[in-house]
């Protein structure tokens, strides 16, 4: 039997990435959003603030842009809101940017992010200022975005030896990069650390208070490319993991961000012959319809067939009914499309196919063999790591327990496990708000270590290894 209900509210939350929620939306008593001083640093007589100016906190994902608004003297947020980035019309992933970017499209590139930022202001800030009011954007984003944002030369990002074309902190106006509205804002860029490390992991690890932790400490942001870090009693070690925008929805054959009509979560009850999806419902009261599948339902689907024999451990998925003794009402959803985790009454069904675990393979198994990496790197064993902290908007709300059967999540102790969520995003408004903190990104950018995975010799064996789908 098939069972459709409505995804919980932390799960929409998490996948849709917070469309818009603001201040403008509160009734009765309001939820504070303020800043908080002990984690970023207090708001200082350098920054000289007044109340009513604003600013904008942005993290630029491969896939997914998300902006919040500020003002700058209470440190209140007031709006937030997320859009896929415009530049996945012409590549889902950096390698495919990098490489557009060398064959002359890098100027359409930087055209289609800036416009996005200004667009997105102006919907951010309705009801508060006018974008031209905005007076900073911190924003944040791994180093080719930053870069292709910035307009500085990626030719240095695309081969061995891989260099950035700046470091530090980068403060320029708006106007230098061709903005119209938010031509008046400073734009400022926090430092990364390396060609793929760039100033969301440095975000990150300033927004943890990584470097002050005791003992070993680990942290994963999970998106199209999944930056690492690990610091063994301060000495930080950090790489980038290409895991591709799978858990984002592309490159999955159904697949979808997580928004209304997507699956957001997978469970199947052999005893009984249930398999109950939670879907992202719509707005108000419409009905449930199931479009396609986002990032946690992709997780939620293979742990559910592994567990069922359905998906073997080397991750092949049974083709038909015959290879394996299965319950018939999972046998009867075995077809040559693939496995129909949604029977559609209209025939509109949703299926899972061999592509598409191969795809979740690759992600994970990129994940897991960075953690490997800078664990061998520090000579550091799993069990001695203290904390791991699961950071990114899609990162924090993952079943835990199927990201560890599926071998993205390493098995750790659970009490050793935290959900950082959108800690890039955090990081940036940390830095919006905070000159102190923005410049803790500047020495970290310069005393962190990098490995470059690619140049890593046993990288490529470790990773096959990780394809598995298992836990590790």
């Amino acid at each position: 039997m098939q069972i459709i209900r409505a995804a919980a509210t932390d799960t929409v939350k998490g996948n849709a990435a917070y469309e818009i929620h603001d201040k403008r939306k509160e009734t009765g008593r309001q939820r504070s959003d303020r800043h908080d001083p002990e984690k970023a640093g207090t708001l200082s007589e350098e920054a000289s603030l007044q109340r009513g100016r604003y600013g904008l906190a942005v993290d630029v994902g491969t896939t997914t842009v998300v902006m919040e608004l500020y003002e700058l003297i209470s440190g209140q947020r007031l709006s937030g809101l997320s859009r896929r980035n415009s530049q996945t019309l012409l590549g889902a992933d950096v390698m495919m940017r990098l490489m557009h970017c060398q064959r002359g499209q890098q100027a359409k590139l930087e055209k289609l992010i800036r416009q996005q930022l200004e667009e997105m202001a102006e919907e951010i800030c309705a009801g508060f200022c006018e974008p031209e009011q905005v007076e900073r954007i911190v924003a944040v984003g791994n180093t080719t975005m930053c870069h292709i944002l910035l307009g500085q030369d990626t030719s240095g990002l695309s081969g061995s030896p891989f260099c950035p074309a700046y470091r530090g902190i980068f403060r320029c106006q708006g106007s230098k990069l061709g903005m119209k509205r938010l031509r008046e804002a400073q734009v400022i860029v926090p430092a990364g650390i390396d060609a793929h490390v760039g100033a969301d992991a440095v975000a990150v690890i300033s927004s943890l208070n990584f470097m002050e932790a005791p003992g070993n400490v680990l942290a994963v942001d999970i998106g199209t490319n999944a930056e690492i870090a690990l610091s063994s009693h301060g000495r930080l070690t950090t790489c980038s993991a290409p895991a591709g925008p799978a858990f984002e929805g592309a490159q999955i054959e159904q697949g979808m961000r997580g928004e209304p009509g997507a699956i957001a979560g997978v469970k199947i009850a052999r005893q009984i012959g249930n398999i109950l999806l939670d879907v992202i419902p719509g707005p108000g009261r419409e009905p449930l319809f199931v479009k396609g599948i986002c990032g946690s339902g992709l997780i939620d689907a293979v742990a559910a067939l592994r567990q069922c024999n359905v998906i073997r451990q080397d991750g092949y998925l049974l083709q038909s009914p015959s290879e394996e003794k299965l319950p018939l009402f999972l046998a009867e959803r075995i077809t040559d499309k693939g496995f129909m985790l949604y029977q559609s009454p209209e025939g509109k069904h949703v299926y899972l196919t061999q592509k598409d675990i191969r795809q979740f393979q690759l992600a994970k198994a990129s994940v897991q063999a960075g953690i490997e990496m800078l664990l061998r790197r520090q000579e550091i064993t799993l069990a001695q790591v203290d904390t791991l902290y699961i950071a990114g908007v899609f990162g924090g709300h993952i079943s835990k327990r199927n990201a560890v059967l599926t071998g993205l999540f390493p098995d750790i102790a659970p009490e050793k496990l935290v959900i950082a969520g959108n800690a890039a995003g955090k990081g940036a408004a940390q830095a919006l708000l905070s000159e102190t903190f923005l410049e803790q990104t500047e020495w970290i950018g310069s005393h962190a270590g990098h490995v470059e995975l690619a140049q890593q010799e046993e990288f490529q064996q470790q990773f096959m290894d990780a394809m598995a789908i298992v836990p590790w």
